[in-house]
Protein backbone atom coordinates (compact mmCIF):
# COMPACT_ATOMS: atom_id res chain seq x y z
CA UNK A 1 0.00 0.00 0.00
CA UNK A 2 2.70 2.05 0.87
CA UNK A 3 4.30 1.82 -2.72
CA UNK A 4 0.76 2.57 -4.26
CA UNK A 5 0.51 5.75 -1.95
CA UNK A 6 3.97 7.08 -3.34
CA UNK A 7 3.93 6.20 -7.00
CA UNK A 8 0.02 8.46 -7.04
CA UNK A 9 1.94 10.90 -4.90
CA UNK A 10 4.13 11.22 -7.94
CA UNK A 11 1.52 11.25 -10.48
CA UNK A 12 -0.16 14.05 -8.61
CA UNK A 13 3.13 15.67 -8.13
CA UNK A 14 4.15 15.58 -11.62
CA UNK A 15 0.76 16.27 -13.17
CA UNK A 16 1.18 19.65 -11.13
CA UNK A 17 4.60 20.74 -12.39
CA UNK A 18 3.31 20.36 -15.65
CA UNK A 19 -0.09 22.26 -15.02
CA UNK A 20 2.12 25.33 -13.63
CA UNK A 21 4.02 25.55 -17.19
CA UNK A 22 3.28 29.10 -18.59
CA UNK A 23 5.44 30.28 -21.46
CA UNK A 24 7.28 33.77 -21.21
CA UNK A 25 8.05 36.53 -23.72
CA UNK A 26 11.09 37.88 -23.98
CA UNK A 27 10.67 41.66 -22.71
CA UNK A 28 13.67 43.31 -23.92
CA UNK A 29 13.52 42.79 -27.84
CA UNK A 30 12.52 46.36 -29.87
CA UNK A 31 11.66 44.61 -33.02
CA UNK A 32 7.95 43.04 -33.88
CA UNK A 33 7.45 39.26 -35.40
CA UNK A 34 8.09 37.93 -37.35
CA UNK A 35 11.76 38.28 -36.91
CA UNK A 36 14.28 37.40 -39.34
CA UNK A 37 17.29 35.85 -37.33
CA UNK A 38 20.79 34.67 -38.78
CA UNK A 39 21.44 31.30 -38.35
CA UNK A 40 25.15 30.90 -37.08
CA UNK A 41 25.44 34.58 -37.78
CA UNK A 42 25.60 33.82 -41.25
CA UNK A 43 26.82 31.16 -43.76
CA UNK A 44 28.66 31.74 -46.45
CA UNK A 45 29.00 35.60 -46.62
CA UNK A 46 31.33 35.39 -43.83
CA UNK A 47 32.54 32.40 -41.57
CA UNK A 48 29.64 30.86 -39.79
CA UNK A 49 30.06 31.54 -35.68
CA UNK A 50 32.08 34.23 -35.80
CA UNK A 51 31.95 37.38 -34.57
CA UNK A 52 32.32 39.01 -38.36
CA UNK A 53 29.09 36.85 -39.16
CA UNK A 54 27.23 38.11 -35.87
CA UNK A 55 28.22 41.63 -37.60
CA UNK A 56 27.24 40.90 -40.68
CA UNK A 57 24.08 39.82 -40.32
CA UNK A 58 22.97 42.72 -38.11
CA UNK A 59 24.18 45.18 -40.08
CA UNK A 60 22.14 44.06 -42.86
CA UNK A 61 18.94 44.31 -40.69
CA UNK A 62 18.33 41.23 -39.20
CA UNK A 63 16.32 41.46 -36.13
CA UNK A 64 18.84 38.87 -34.14
CA UNK A 65 21.47 35.97 -35.00
CA UNK A 66 21.78 32.67 -33.36
CA UNK A 67 25.07 30.85 -32.48
CA UNK A 68 26.16 27.55 -31.48
CA UNK A 69 28.04 27.48 -27.81
CA UNK A 70 30.08 24.42 -26.21
CA UNK A 71 32.59 23.96 -23.61
CA UNK A 72 36.02 22.95 -24.20
CA UNK A 73 38.63 21.27 -21.76
CA UNK A 74 39.68 24.79 -20.17
CA UNK A 75 36.16 25.60 -19.29
CA UNK A 76 36.13 28.53 -22.10
CA UNK A 77 32.93 29.30 -23.43
CA UNK A 78 33.15 29.18 -27.71
CA UNK A 79 30.92 29.43 -30.84
CA UNK A 80 31.41 26.28 -32.77
CA UNK A 81 29.26 23.97 -34.15
CA UNK A 82 30.78 20.71 -34.84
CA UNK A 83 31.60 18.45 -32.23
CA UNK A 84 35.27 17.79 -33.34
CA UNK A 85 37.66 19.52 -35.63
CA UNK A 86 40.70 17.76 -37.74
CA UNK A 87 39.74 14.64 -36.41
CA UNK A 88 39.89 15.75 -32.07
CA UNK A 89 37.02 16.18 -30.27
CA UNK A 90 36.35 20.05 -29.45
CA UNK A 91 35.96 18.60 -25.46
CA UNK A 92 39.99 17.58 -25.02
CA UNK A 93 40.62 20.80 -26.39
CA UNK A 94 41.89 24.10 -24.95
CA UNK A 95 41.09 27.46 -26.08
CA UNK A 96 44.81 28.41 -27.93
CA UNK A 97 45.12 24.61 -29.00
CA UNK A 98 41.27 25.73 -30.90
CA UNK A 99 42.54 29.19 -31.87
CA UNK A 100 45.74 27.48 -33.39
CA UNK A 101 43.55 26.00 -35.93
CA UNK A 102 41.03 28.29 -36.36
CA UNK A 103 42.20 32.21 -35.10
CA UNK A 104 38.14 33.36 -35.67
CA UNK A 105 36.84 31.41 -33.04
CA UNK A 106 35.29 34.29 -30.17
CA UNK A 107 34.45 33.11 -26.50
CA UNK A 108 31.00 34.50 -25.39
CA UNK A 109 31.69 37.58 -23.57
CA UNK A 110 32.78 38.34 -26.80
CA UNK A 111 29.52 37.95 -28.27
CA UNK A 112 28.01 39.75 -25.55
CA UNK A 113 30.20 42.84 -26.16
CA UNK A 114 29.19 42.93 -30.01
CA UNK A 115 25.19 42.06 -29.14
CA UNK A 116 25.24 45.50 -26.70
CA UNK A 117 25.95 47.78 -29.94
CA UNK A 118 22.65 46.18 -31.69
CA UNK A 119 20.31 46.90 -29.05
CA UNK A 120 16.81 45.19 -29.39
CA UNK A 121 18.26 42.33 -31.12
CA UNK A 122 17.70 38.85 -30.46
CA UNK A 123 20.29 36.21 -29.42
CA UNK A 124 19.68 32.66 -29.59
CA UNK A 125 22.57 29.94 -28.14
CA UNK A 126 21.85 27.18 -29.08
CA UNK A 127 23.37 24.42 -26.47
CA UNK A 128 25.94 21.69 -28.30
CA UNK A 129 25.56 18.89 -25.83
CA UNK A 130 27.47 16.14 -27.67
CA UNK A 131 27.16 13.71 -24.81
CA UNK A 132 25.12 13.75 -21.47
CA UNK A 133 27.81 14.67 -19.48
CA UNK A 134 28.16 18.61 -20.83
CA UNK A 135 31.71 19.52 -18.38
CA UNK A 136 29.43 22.46 -16.89
CA UNK A 137 28.16 23.57 -20.29
CA UNK A 138 25.03 24.57 -18.66
CA UNK A 139 26.01 26.23 -15.54
CA UNK A 140 28.61 28.41 -17.29
CA UNK A 141 26.18 29.93 -19.86
CA UNK A 142 23.84 30.26 -17.67
CA UNK A 143 26.17 32.54 -15.46
CA UNK A 144 27.42 34.20 -18.51
CA UNK A 145 23.89 35.30 -20.33
CA UNK A 146 22.72 36.54 -16.56
CA UNK A 147 26.07 38.73 -15.73
CA UNK A 148 26.06 40.02 -19.37
CA UNK A 149 22.60 42.24 -18.96
CA UNK A 150 21.01 40.67 -22.02
CA UNK A 151 19.24 38.25 -20.16
CA UNK A 152 16.07 39.75 -21.89
CA UNK A 153 16.78 39.76 -25.33
CA UNK A 154 18.55 36.02 -25.06
CA UNK A 155 17.10 32.80 -25.58
CA UNK A 156 18.99 29.45 -25.04
CA UNK A 157 18.03 26.40 -27.36
CA UNK A 158 18.78 22.77 -27.81
CA UNK A 159 17.82 19.84 -29.08
CA UNK A 160 18.87 18.12 -25.54
CA UNK A 161 16.12 17.31 -22.84
CA UNK A 162 18.45 16.99 -20.03
CA UNK A 163 20.12 20.56 -20.99
CA UNK A 164 17.29 22.24 -20.76
CA UNK A 165 16.32 21.13 -18.06
CA UNK A 166 19.72 21.64 -16.12
CA UNK A 167 19.24 25.39 -17.53
CA UNK A 168 15.97 25.65 -15.59
CA UNK A 169 17.19 24.41 -12.81
CA UNK A 170 20.29 26.45 -12.86
CA UNK A 171 18.55 29.94 -14.18
CA UNK A 172 14.71 30.18 -13.63
CA UNK A 173 14.59 33.36 -15.42
CA UNK A 174 15.98 32.56 -18.95
CA UNK A 175 13.94 31.69 -21.16
CA UNK A 176 14.53 28.57 -23.30
CA UNK A 177 13.62 26.60 -26.63
CA UNK A 178 13.16 23.11 -27.78
CA UNK A 179 14.69 22.23 -30.83
CA UNK A 180 13.15 19.30 -32.70
CA UNK A 181 13.38 17.80 -36.44
CA UNK A 182 11.99 14.63 -38.07
CA UNK A 183 13.92 11.73 -38.03
CA UNK A 184 15.30 12.05 -34.68
CA UNK A 185 14.58 9.44 -31.55
CA UNK A 186 11.13 9.28 -30.84
CA UNK A 187 11.64 11.73 -27.91
CA UNK A 188 13.50 14.32 -29.83
CA UNK A 189 10.83 15.07 -33.07
CA UNK A 190 8.27 16.37 -31.65
CA UNK A 191 7.68 19.10 -29.01
CA UNK A 192 5.93 16.79 -26.73
CA UNK A 193 8.23 17.45 -24.51
CA UNK A 194 7.60 21.38 -24.37
CA UNK A 195 5.21 20.99 -21.17
CA UNK A 196 7.69 19.15 -18.86
CA UNK A 197 10.50 20.89 -19.62
CA UNK A 198 8.37 24.07 -18.99
CA UNK A 199 9.69 25.47 -22.32
CA UNK A 200 9.22 29.02 -23.76
CA UNK A 201 9.74 28.77 -27.02
CA UNK A 202 9.19 25.65 -29.69
CA UNK A 203 12.16 25.62 -32.52
CA UNK A 204 10.52 23.28 -34.95
CA UNK A 205 12.22 22.45 -38.66
CA UNK A 206 10.52 24.24 -40.78
CA UNK A 207 9.20 21.34 -42.40
CA UNK A 208 6.85 20.30 -39.42
CA UNK A 209 4.99 23.60 -39.37
CA UNK A 210 1.16 23.91 -40.79
CA UNK A 211 -1.71 25.66 -39.82
CA UNK A 212 -2.61 23.31 -37.91
CA UNK A 213 0.57 23.44 -35.41
CA UNK A 214 0.71 27.02 -35.59
CA UNK A 215 -2.60 27.04 -34.12
CA UNK A 216 -1.96 24.82 -31.08
CA UNK A 217 0.91 26.86 -30.14
CA UNK A 218 -0.69 30.36 -30.09
CA UNK A 219 -3.27 28.45 -27.70
CA UNK A 220 -0.54 27.96 -25.44
CA UNK A 221 1.07 31.40 -25.46
CA UNK A 222 4.08 29.43 -27.71
CA UNK A 223 7.69 31.51 -28.91
CA UNK A 224 7.46 29.27 -32.77
CA UNK A 225 10.88 29.97 -33.97
CA UNK A 226 11.61 27.83 -36.90
CA UNK A 227 14.98 26.74 -38.88
CA UNK A 228 16.31 26.69 -41.37
CA UNK A 229 14.69 28.50 -44.14
CA UNK A 230 16.71 29.36 -47.33
CA UNK A 231 13.44 29.62 -49.99
CA UNK A 232 11.89 32.98 -50.21
CA UNK A 233 8.46 31.57 -50.77
CA UNK A 234 8.66 29.24 -47.80
CA UNK A 235 10.06 32.46 -45.71
CA UNK A 236 6.72 34.45 -47.06
CA UNK A 237 4.63 31.68 -46.44
CA UNK A 238 5.65 31.18 -42.75
CA UNK A 239 4.84 34.90 -42.34
CA UNK A 240 1.46 34.74 -43.24
CA UNK A 241 1.23 31.47 -40.69
CA UNK A 242 2.50 33.97 -37.67
CA UNK A 243 5.52 32.37 -36.39
CA UNK A 244 7.65 34.58 -34.16
CA UNK A 245 11.19 34.12 -35.61
CA UNK A 246 12.70 32.38 -38.99
CA UNK A 247 16.02 31.45 -38.86
CA UNK A 248 17.71 31.61 -42.43
CA UNK A 249 21.63 31.65 -43.63
CA UNK A 250 21.64 34.85 -45.52
CA UNK A 251 20.25 38.05 -45.13
CA UNK A 252 19.42 38.07 -48.76
CA UNK A 253 17.34 35.63 -48.54
CA UNK A 254 14.84 37.79 -46.19
CA UNK A 255 15.18 40.79 -48.60
CA UNK A 256 17.85 42.39 -46.93
CA UNK A 257 20.96 43.80 -48.41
Amino acid sequence: MAFLFYVALLAALLALWRALWRPRKLTGLGRTPPLAIGHRGVRGPRPENTLAAVSYALDAGLDGAEVDVQRLADGALILFHDADTTGQPLLTLNLPELRALHPDVPELEELFDLMRGYPGTLLNIELKAQTWATNGLERAVAAQVLASGLEERSLISSFSPLSLLRLRLYAPSLRVGLLYAPGLPWWGRSGRLAAWLHVDALHPHESLVTPAFMAKAAAKNLMVNVWTVNDEKRITSLRGLGVTAIIGDNPVTFGRP
